[in-house]
């Protein structure tokens, strides 16, 4: 069952991906499809190496996501920057739904869903029913 709320944690190896009301969740891991190969990386523009995104492991991401509207997307390093282009280039009812890219290391599966429900309360609390400002 979609729900109306997603919240990924995404890193080069794996993504979490839950989507959750408040009093209800489910939840779905992914794991890349190259983590264990050893990836030739390119030069990028500003001198460092990057590694080719994976573009199968990020398509299983989005099928998690299938059928939400909001999605909050976190993790460490470059990937979930990455991932949120994706959407917005591949999957744009999901791409335009992006609420937030942000920066999370490695917390646990119930701190993220607790953060992630934080943030979405107070979103939902910003906009008033029927699209009218608040007074």
């Amino acid at each position: 069952m979609p729900y109306y709320h997603s919240v990924v944690w995404i890193d080069h190896q794996k993504a979490t991906a839950w989507q959750f009301t408040s009093t209800e969740e489910q939840s779905k891991v992914i794991h890349a499809h190259d983590q264990h190969l050893k990836v030739h990386s390119r030069k990028s523009t500003h001198g460092g190496h990057k590694t080719v995104a994976d573009a199968k492991f990020f398509e299983e991401v989005a099928a998690a996501l299938s059928g939400t509207h909001e999605v909050l997307i976190i993790g460490p390093a470059q990937t979930k920057h990455e991932f949120a282009d994706y959407l917005r280039n591949k999957h744009p009812a999901l791409g335009n739904g992006i609420v937030a890219v942000e920066n999370a290391d490695h917390p646990t599966d119930a701190e993220v869903l607790a953060y992630a429900r934080r943030h979405f309360k107070a979103l939902d609390r910003m906009f008033v029913p029927g699209g009218a400002p608040p007074a």
